[in-house]
């Protein structure tokens, strides 16, 4: 159960880092080669985090390699977090974090139940 906690912390430190940085800090999109995208995100000069966008009928999703700069590393393909490597830690692998997912909707539908 500890080790599922630190699944959903690592999830959850990475998304906050995320939506944190949309505030107050200098983004940069470059456009690569066809369909590709670099991000950048500054706090002054120094990189907070970075990854890469692919274009699909318009729109930006995220893909390949993003790193931030808590040593967290993720692998999206076509918008789909493949993997997430929290620095220190052991590589998740999106079916584990599902799984840790629909573990506690069980969970959470149990207590319900109970409680009726």
């Amino acid at each position: 159960m500890l080790k599922q906690k630190r699944i959903m912390y690592s999830i959850l430190i990475f998304l906050i880092v995320g939506i944190s940085n949309l505030f107050g800090q200098e983004r940069v999109l470059q456009h690569l080669d066809g369909n590709l995208y670099s991000y950048r995100m500054y706090d002054g000069k120094k990189v907070t985090q970075r990854g890469y966008y692919k274009s699909i009928n318009g729109t930006l999703i995220v893909h390949g390699i993003w790193r931030d700069n808590f040593g967290t590393t993720a692998l999206f393909e076509n918008g789909n977090m493949v993997w997430i490597k929290p620095k220190g830690r052991k590589k998740y692998t999106s079916d584990e974090i599902q799984l840790h997912r629909l573990k506690r909707k069980v969970e959470m539908l149990e207590q319900k139940l109970t409680s009726l």
